[in-house]
């Protein structure tokens, strides 16, 4: 892997984590997340100690920008693994599906309940993975 991509790499795995530092710190403990944290024996507890004032604010860090930030790395690891050619492909099945497994809650196909500002944050974070993807794409010296 060149020095490039692996530039690519690790900005698109940064919202991954902050994402999951979110869930770490201020999610239920009952989510699949922390099946997956207990499954490997990862002891958690002392990211449980950080406490949000309950705001509109802190409930859109912890329940919407998760999602955003998973959507946005996504796009970001496209980039460092799709071909220049079919990667705007790939970016919209990829945005496609997200809408679509936010929409299916909406109409009881998945488990879960359906937020419009979850859906406005897919738009938005898959707006600025676009952005960021195009952006890289043309300069003269990305061969990504």
């Amino acid at each position: 892997m060149d020095n490039k991509r692996g530039c690519i790499l690790i900005t698109a795995l940064f919202p991954l984590f902050i994402g999951g530092l979110i869930y770490l710190c201020f999610r239920s403990e009952n989510i699949l997340f922390f099946s997956w944290l207990r499954f490997v024996d990862f002891d958690y507890s002392f990211f449980r100690q950080i406490n949000l004032k309950s705001t509109a604010m802190s409930s859109y860090i912890v329940y919407n920008l998760p999602h955003g930030l998973w959507v946005l790395s996504g796009l970001l690891l496209l980039r460092v693994v799709a071909e220049s050619k079919i990667l705007v492909f790939y970016s919209i099945v990829f945005i496609v599906i997200s809408i679509g497994l936010e929409l299916a809650q909406l109409f009881g196909m998945r488990s879960g309940t359906f937020d419009l500002l979850d859906l406005i944050t897919i738009v938005v974070f898959s707006s600025i993975g676009l952005f960021v993807n195009n952006f890289i794409g043309r300069k003269k010296y990305a061969k990504v």
